[in-house]
């Protein structure tokens, strides 16, 4: 390669007297005079070089310039001559003679940029240059001061971070290491100090050890990763001298390829590799994690790199096996020592001691690096992630000053990328060493894949865009890449429903993804919005592994640009879903619909991936999705403004563009035609927006020989027949693709679900068929030119067409099993409140008695388990009674007074009756706030049970474990059920409780739970009956779906009213319990510290247990 190895360096010096005298008298000077000197290895004599910041364009003095100045008309030498960059080499140079050297280098002046092969020689060189110089000046062209800066002034120097604007250049940083001497000079030329005198400052400034600053390079054993952090946040004027400007620092050569952008840096570091084995190059941490190539992108990915250290050879074995006991590796016995774990098990150890002598003996290949086209070859310990077989931990060669380092890798085709950290990820395997080949390309085009966003149909119910995250994404289509971005997050609302809900298109390791959160609060203000799709951006880039893989499940391995399935997700609180619809398409990019639909019913969970019956339309723009009707024996296909296209043949029905039916049979079975449809409704349906758009037919590329001649004949040819199709002057007739007309088959999918559509037609005078050699088929053997002289007049026809199902028409069939649960609630209920005499109730409905639908809705609210963390819940006990429907119950009511509670006579009093009577924690008497209360009867002593195991952790190990393990079951169990926030409620506001307990203003326990504090539960059973009856009585099956939904919710909301009520009821008697039992000490530890012990490990458990149902539901 050039400039690789050197021979000559060639260097071009100005003569400072020559310079001085010319610019001290030009009438006096020599034509002739010759101010640069070109040398080489052999010059001896010393030289000043000088670093500085260039001006803007025009201000400096080129070589062609500074050389030819005496040739110049005096008019031009003059302007020159007021140049700054002029004046600053006549100081240069004034200030070399008074140091006693008589040559100078510059920049500007002293390469010829004209050559490409000079100026590549220079930049190779220029760090040996400025080694061999005996000063350097630094010229600090924005400081006025006669001192260098010592404090950041964001106002003075505010584009270059606070310091003067030198430190900022990736230039500048070569020009202060190489030089034993620099010297600095203010705007003025005023001298403020050298490098060794000023070490301080300029350490803080550069991050760059003093020691180096006073020795060079060779002072300090240095990691590649160090000396690329000096380089971060250091700006050029082109974006490959990033990389040209720190050849020199690393001792490597390569061309200078102007044009190739970031690619430089790329290749600066494979040079690196090839001359060094220090892993630390691998271990940058950028801003924003990402996908891609194991190599960085620019030194700003080693900004926080200061502190690595490269481990050597013979020391590897020995950090290796520290790490691997600091992290506990291979599930070793182990004791505790100092925070440290020691491990007691002599297998472990002589496994240990193994590795250790491995390493050494064999660390050269395992330090070794082969680099080629395809990635770099290299050998290292790896420990693969739990749950994702593609993903390795890799430990490298290089510390952070306690541990070794280690970076995350996942497999992409046949070598492996770099990947973003997985936090989460629980690694306790030991680490093997592996043969791995990395990836080094930054192709950001080969990975790059297009989403197409057609979101007009959500507007159709009032939702809108209201923020992006990236907020640069403002269009319908973005480019994800592995390499680059890989997420987008669009959210949509409806101030006036107050729902929204935000939608994910991510790319994730060769696997597109759509992902749709709803469960996010309204934001209560505009800005709000942002922050909004920051949140969701956020979780959906913690899960966008389990998000893709979800779509992996669902997408076909057979299929390529047929794969469509859609997300259905319930907005809560409203009767609206979202529905986005997506697929791939030609180049594996993507399509994506983002629609609203009212919710007929069909939620199995919040949110449902399904396959839909899409087939990709290959042809002109069709107004949305569609779902193409497919019957290979009856197709053709046809170009159509350069789309060969497949369209059905339809020459026994007269079809109609926009006809409208049923589908069966192979047949369409018209119903209407939406342009008739419109009419009736008063659109002008002659408006260049609902116009029908007209496509030219050229025919096929072949043409049959008779028809060559003949302009006006195209042929359509056979998927499965042998006969081709002949049309005469034909034309094809296709929907418009507008937003309107998109926004027209929305509001027509009300009465036409589940339709299909006549979305194109080729009309034409005449048709037949022909064989090969055109022979008709019905004309014996007379050739079908003799047969085509059809008249102009001819009454067209329709032999060609394509029936499709436009997406918005689809239905989402209801879910049997839902519909089921729903019957099963409303039977209950009826036995519960005695409607079967009031509401003839039809006979499909069951006889259910009294006590088994009381048991059956305890088990829908987890009351089972409920009553081991509040007491008894007794509103389904005392529910018929109250309604007037049963027998009188002596049980608490909901609304109960203190002094209602004492007319009621003492019950004979059982063991656990007794024990109620006396402190559960201590065995005194009762507190006054739950000693009258029987609910608590159950409760109260179950948490004295496992405060007593909870705090046996490490005492009685296994019966901390078996009551851990109830409680999980129990809480799983309520998960489940229609309590799972009154689970979350209970546990939020016991644990505060026990926080709170040392505060002197403790306050009573304030519900978060939404629910009617005062129904009118007659009146709502009332209208539950007239509901009843309506849905008794209707047979459109639309309207029965409607309506049991409503009856089901308005069922399920009377009894959480009720039970919310209950439970707000006996919280403030549990919380005031463990007020005033908190303070009574047993054994010197008060009792408060034990139930806080109990209610951290159940709080615990329930937190686990919530993540994890929040990541199942993700």
């Amino acid at each position: 390669m050039l400039g690789v190895a050197l021979t000559r360096r060639k260097m071009k010096l100005l003569n400072v007297e020559l310079v001085l005298e010319r610019d001290k008298d030009f009438h006096r000077a020599e034509h002739k005079t010759e101010v640069l000197q070109e040398t080489d290895d052999k010059f001896d004599e010393g030289y000043a070089i000088v670093s500085h910041r260039w001006g803007p364009d025009g201000t400096e003095v080129s070589y062609e310039q500074m050389t030819g100045l005496m040739k110049m008309e005096e008019q031009e030498r003059e302007q020159v001559r007021q140049r700054d960059g002029y004046h600053k080499i006549i100081r240069s140079c004034e200030q070399a003679r008074e140091d006693g050297y008589q040559w100078l280098w510059i920049d500007t002046c002293c390469i010829d940029k004209r050559s490409s092969t000079e100026l590549s020689e220079a930049i190779n060189s220029m760090y040996r240059w400025y080694q061999d110089a005996g000063v350097c000046y630094a010229y600090l062209n924005d400081v006025d001061e006669p001192a260098m800066p010592t404090k950041q002034n964001d106002s003075k120097f505010a584009q270059s971070n606070g310091w003067p604007e030198w430190f900022s250049r990736g230039w500048t940083l070569q020009e202060l290491i190489a030089p034993k001497q620099v010297k600095f000079f203010n705007k003025d030329w005023v001298y403020i100090g050298n490098k060794r005198d000023l070490g301080f400052i300029l350490h803080g400034i550069t991050r760059i050890p003093r020691v180096v600053l006073r020795d060079g390079l060779a002072a300090k054993r240095l990691s590649v990763a160090q000396i690329m952090s000096w380089a971060a946040d250091r700006e050029t004027k082109r974006v490959e001298d990033r990389a040209y400007s720190l050849m020199g620092l690393f001792g490597v050569n390569m061309p200078m390829l102007y044009g190739e952008g970031g690619k430089a840096f790329q290749r600066l570091q494979l040079e690196i590799i090839r001359v060094s084995d220090d892993h630390s190059l691998f271990a940058w941490d950028p801003l924003v994690p990402r996908t891609g190539s194991v190599l960085a992108e620019n030194p700003d990915d080693f900004r926080d790199c200061g502190h690595i250290e490269k481990v050597e050879p013979d020391k590897f074995g020995d950090a290796l096996v520290e790490y691997i006991e600091w992290k506990t590796l291979g599930n070793p016995w182990y004791i505790r020592h100092n925070f440290r774990k020691i491990s007691t098990n002599p297998a472990y150890r002589f496994r240990l001691a193994r590795l250790r002598r491995l390493v050494r003996a064999f660390h050269q290949p395992f330090r070794a690096f082969t680099v080629s086209y395809a990635g770099i070859e290299v050998c290292l310990p790896v420990i693969p992630i739990p749950g994702s077989p593609p993903h390795l931990r890799v430990i490298l060669a290089c510390t952070d000053g306690l541990l070794l380092i280690t970076i995350d890798l996942v497999l992409s085709g046949s070598g492996y990328n770099r990947a973003p950290r997985r936090y989460d990820a629980v690694i306790k395997t030991f680490p093997v060493f592996k043969t791995l080949h990395l990836d080094h390309h930054q192709d950001v085009n080969s990975n790059r894949r297009e989403f197409t966003l057609d979101d007009k149909h959500a507007s159709y119910h009032n939702f809108t865009r209201r923020a992006t995250h990236p907020p640069k994404f403002t269009g319908d289509t973005v480019a994800l890449s592995s390499l680059i971005e890989d997420l987008v997050v669009v959210v949509y609302a409806n101030n006036d429903t107050g729902s929204c809900f935000a939608v994910g298109l991510g790319y994730y390791l060769s696997s597109g993804w759509v992902h749709v959160i709803c469960d996010e609060p309204f934001p209560t203000q505009e800005a709000g919005w942002a922050d909004f799709a920051e949140s969701t951006h956020r979780r959906m880039w913690i899960a966008q592994a389990e998000h893709a893989q979800n779509m992996d499940k669902q997408r076909n391995p057979y299929a390529t640009e047929s794969d469509y399935f859609i997300k259905h997700a319930h907005l809560p609180q409203s009767t609206f879903a979202a529905r986005v619809v997506w697929g791939r398409w030609e180049m594996d990019n993507f399509k994506v619909m983002v629609d609203v639909e009212q919710c007929p019913g069909c939620c199995v969970g919040p949110h449902e991936i399904t396959r839909t019956s899409i087939v990709n339309f290959s042809g002109p723009d069709t107004p949305g999705l569609m779902g193409v009707v497919h019957v290979h024996v009856e197709e053709y296909f046809l170009e159509l403004d350069g789309w060969q296209t497949r369209f059905l043949e339809c020459s026994g029905q007269q079809f109609k563009l926009g006809d409208y039916g049923d589908y069966s049979n192979g047949k369409l079975a018209r119903i209407g035609n939406i342009f008739d449809d419109m009419r009736v409704a008063g659109v002008d349906v002659e408006e260049p927006t609902y116009c029908a758009v007209t496509s030219c037919t050229p025919g096929f590329a072949k043409k049959i020989d008779w028809m060559k001649n003949r302009d006006d004949l195209v042929v359509a040819y056979p998927i499965l027949k042998e006969e081709n199709l002949v049309l005469h002057q034909p034309r094809g007739v296709f929907l418009p693709a507008n937003e309107h007309f998109l926004l027209l088959l929305k509001d027509l999918s009300i009465h036409l679900a589940e339709k299909l559509l006549v979305i194109a037609t080729v009309q034409c005078s005449d048709f037949y068929e022909v064989d090969e050699d055109g022979k008709r088929k019905d004309s014996g053997d007379a050739l079908a030119p003799d047969r085509v002289n059809q008249s102009p007049e001819a009454v067209t026809s329709t032999p060609l067409c394509i029936i499709a199902t436009p997406q918005v028409w689809k239905r989402t069939k209801p879910c049997g099993s839902r519909r089921g649960e729903f019957k099963r609630i409303r039977e209950h209920f009826f036995s519960l409140v005695n409607m079967r005499e009031h509401t003839r109730i039809k006979p499909c409905y069951k006889f259910v008695k009294k006590h088994q639908a009381i048991k059956f809705f305890s088990n829908i609210f987890g009351l089972k388990y409920l009553t081991n963390y509040i007491g008894k819940i007794t509103f389904f006990t005392r529910f018929p009674s109250e309604m007037g429907t049963g027998p009188r119950s002596d049980v608490l009511h909901t609304g109960a007074t203190e002094e209602d509670v004492l007319r009621v006579p003492p019950p004979k009093l059982s063991y656990t009756d007794s024990l109620m009577r006396h402190n559960l924690l201590k065995g005194g008497q009762q507190s006054t706030a739950t000693k009258l209360d029987p609910r608590l009867e159950v409760a109260l002593p179950l948490w004295r049970r496992r405060c007593k195991s909870f705090t046996e952790r490490f005492d009685a190990r296994h019966r901390y474990a078996d009551e851990r393990q109830r409680v999980e079951g129990e809480m799983k169990s309520i998960w489940r059920t229609l309590g799972a926030d009154l689970l979350k409620h209970i546990m939020t506001t016991l644990y505060d409780t026990c926080r709170e307990h040392d505060s002197s203003e403790a306050t009573r326990p304030i519900s978060s739970m939404e629910y009617n504090r005062e129904p009118d539960s007659p009146s709502m059973i009332q209208h539950i009956k007239e509901l009843q009856v309506k849905l008794n009585a209707t047979k459109d099956e639309d309207e029965q779906r409607a309506l049991e939904e409503d009856v089901t919710g308005k069922i399920l909301w009377l009894f959480w009213c009720g039970i919310c009520a209950e439970v707000d009821q006996l919280l403030p008697k549990v919380t005031d319990f463990i007020r005033e039992e908190g303070n009574l000490e047993v054994g010197g530890i008060t009792w408060v510290n034990i139930i806080m012990i109990a209610i951290h490990r159940v709080y615990d458990i329930f937190i686990g247990l919530f993540h994890q149902q929040f990541e199942d539901h993700a």
